[in-house]
């Protein structure tokens, strides 16, 4: 079945097939290649939106809406110094009826029961009275990404509800945006979207959140919200969390009066390890930024005049037995809210240290190709040069941190790894607990960037317990509340890291022979010359047999 789009301009309607696809709110768009684009001209305005394109879908659970701009904006924000720049609203007619619902004065075609009014982070619900007003919550809205794009992709739960009645009754509705300062609207003015929800369409494919085997290495990045490894409160809710992932290495941050010692003697009794040690713990001086490890610590770089603004770079001892390399962790707490020039100063700091790990000299020497990543709330929600700094080396600062450059060894982009949720399809990590209407919507403030020349991503999710079925908590070992220790999310990826060469061989061993080709490819039981070994696990080997 398709979804169906009719645009009315001039009262003659477009019909539109929309393609049928998974889409996923990770702010990257692949997802939404062939669905259907109404596209709208450029305007020159010098204040507001000048929408360039926008796509609609759905599936079982979310209706989906991209849309695309001339330049960058900041979706939950309407303000530059004081001045306001752009004021977007989304008018959503949820019966089709223009007798119903607030009328725009501009478009007599749409009654708008739902106005999402994105930089202002609040809706009008114009059912019955047009004077509620209710949060971005209430009618189950995400939205990526959380820094300044010229693109971004929103979801809305269509079996919200509020005070007991749904919010989407009716399979076909009705769509604008607008810009109230620039005056532009996508589709233009006297037109507008009806669009025909999917009732038989895709379902989010769950994530299983189990390590694959016992070789990756697991790594998990929690803000525990001021203090809360020391609130007796919501103590056990964080230490359900961070049980039920059992990472080897934890990136803790808001521990401001929390002592490396709690968080070991946390650890050691929910995760004990078997040997005279336990964990391993450091904390950044005079900082709020924990990390611990199931291995050594070999040094910590815990102070700005060595390390870096906001961070905490750790050297991670990976036994020699298994890893070729150690592994270097990089926690992180980056300055909150409109702090863009703060947040750019330590994303610079960044740059400038791996740099200077990867060359001889300086504070840091690292052994050639050791493997890095930077983990944890980065805060990133105002303008996306920060993120851009951080992935691509291009220092801003130059002056004070150097030229910049390829932060890989290779000297290519790091990558930003997408940790999605395990039974929805979003990749926030933080909510508001408390929402009311104002309150910043759903977004991904966590980050897990890394070396992916030298080490891979296994597998990676975010855990939010309230989108959780009951079926998987239990298998968690989970309670629906226990995300709700903190305001942030945990984070986990696992990392599959260089092998020793015994360790390769030892693996090999556990493999079972399925096949042996020729070199032509025939089966034979007796073999001359080049031979192909396949086994089980879909590798193969080449083999010479002499005479």
């Amino acid at each position: 079945m398709k979804n169906s789009i009719y645009l009315y301009f001039l009262f003659i309607p477009i019909f539109i097939h929309c393609q049928e696809n998974q889409i996923i709110i990770d702010g990257k768009f692949q997802d939404w290649d062939g669905v259907e684009l109404i596209e709208d001209n450029i305007n020159n305005n010098e204040l507001g939106v000048n929408f360039t394109s926008v796509s609609i879908t759905n599936d079982n659970k979310y209706l989906y809406i991209k849309f695309t701009t001339n330049g960058e904006i900041d979706l939950m924000d309407s303000d530059s110094n004081g001045e306001s720049i752009y004021n977007t609203v989304i008018y959503i007619d949820t019966d089709n009826n223009n007798k119903t619902g607030y009328v725009p004065s501009y478009n007599s075609n749409i009654g708008s029961e739902l106005g999402v009014y994105l930089n202002q982070r609040y809706v009008w619900y114009n059912v019955p009275d047009p004077n509620v007003q209710i949060s971005l919550y209430d009618i189950g809205f995400f939205s990526a990404p959380t820094v300044t794009s010229n693109e971004f992709e929103i979801a809305i739960d269509l079996d919200a509800q509020y005070d007991g009645e749904n919010l989407f009754q009716n399979q076909e509705i009705k769509i604008q945006l607008k810009d109230l300062l620039s005056d532009d609207e996508i589709p233009n003015i006297n037109s507008e979207i009806i669009y025909t929800l999917n009732t038989n369409n895709l379902n989010y494919i769950d994530l299983n959140t189990e390590r694959e085997n016992e070789y990756l290495i697991r790594l998990s990045a929690y803000n525990v919200l001021y203090n809360g490894l020391d609130d007796s409160e919501r103590l056990e809710q964080l230490k359900n969390i961070i049980k039920s992932v059992n990472a080897d290495i934890y990136a803790f941050s808001e521990c401001y009066e929390t002592s490396s010692e709690t968080v070991k003697n946390i650890l050691d009794e929910i995760l004990p390890i078997s040997n005279n040690q336990g964990w391993h713990v450091v904390k950044k001086e005079d900082d709020d930024l924990i990390t611990a490890a199931k291995f050594p610590i070999i040094q910590d770089w815990p102070n700005e005049f060595y390390g870096i603004k906001k961070m905490h770079p750790c050297l991670i001892d990976l036994p020699d037995s298994v890893f070729t390399k150690d592994l270097l962790v990089i926690n992180a707490h980056m300055s909150c809210c409109d702090n863009d020039n703060d947040r750019q100063e330590q994303a610079d700091d960044f740059v400038n240290f791996i740099l200077d790990a990867k060359s001889m000299g300086g504070v840091i020497d690292l052994a050639n190709e050791t493997p890095f990543v930077l983990c944890g709330d980065l805060n990133l929600v105002g303008l996306s040069q920060q993120l851009q700094t951080l992935i691509s080396g291009e220092i801003i600062d130059t002056e004070t941190f150097g030229i910049g450059g390829g932060m890989n060894w290779l000297g290519n982009d790091l990558k930003d790894n997408t940790c999605m949720h395990v039974e929805t399809p979003f990749s926030y990590t933080w909510r508001d607990i408390t929402p009311s209407p104002g309150s910043y919507s759903y977004g991904k403030l966590d980050y897990i960037i890394f070396s992916d020349d030298v080490m891979s991503s296994q597998k990676s999710f975010t855990i939010d317990t309230k989108f959780i079925s009951q079926q998987k908590l239990n298998e968690m070992n989970l309670d629906v509340n226990d995300s709700y220790g903190s305001d942030h999310l945990i984070t986990t990826i696992d990392f599959d890291i260089p092998k020793s060469l015994s360790q390769k061989e030892d693996k090999k061993i556990n493999k079972k022979l399925i096949s042996k080709l020729n070199i032509v490819g025939q089966h034979k039981k007796k073999n001359k010359g080049i031979l192909i070994n396949i086994y089980n696990d879909g590798t193969t080997e080449k083999k010479y047999k002499i005479q």
